[in-house]
């Protein structure tokens, strides 16, 4: 039973963005100078490039969930997207319309 109380309680999209930020991994590779971010527990996804963020978004098939993301030629990308501080953020949606090839903007 819940204890919070009734028009509280959080959005299914703020719920799922604090499941992500609690479950995202990250790693960066530096050989492939390549930074990878995985939603929770790896699943079988295809790659979508998004031209918009100039990254490569990793989508689970059947419910167009997106479950990470990977940016190639990292160290370049940083230099044209990072605030001053060295911080960034990619902002994603969490569904992605394979069959048009675009993003959904889910609230």
């Amino acid at each position: 039973m819940s204890t919070t109380p009734p028009g509280e309680q959080p959005s299914f999209a703020e719920e799922n963005a604090m499941r992500i930020a609690s479950e995202s991994l990250t790693h960066y590779d530096q050989a492939a100078d390549t930074y990878h971010c995985s939603y929770g527990p790896p699943v079988p996804a295809v790659t979508v490039h998004d031209p918009d963020r100039d990254v490569l978004v990793r989508v689970e098939p059947a419910s167009g969930q997106v479950v990470g993301f990977s940016i190639p030629n990292f160290k370049a990308w940083h230099a044209a997207h990072a605030e001053e501080d060295g911080t960034f953020e990619v902002e994603l949606p969490s569904v992605w319309d394979l069959s048009t090839g675009e993003a959904l903007d889910q609230d």
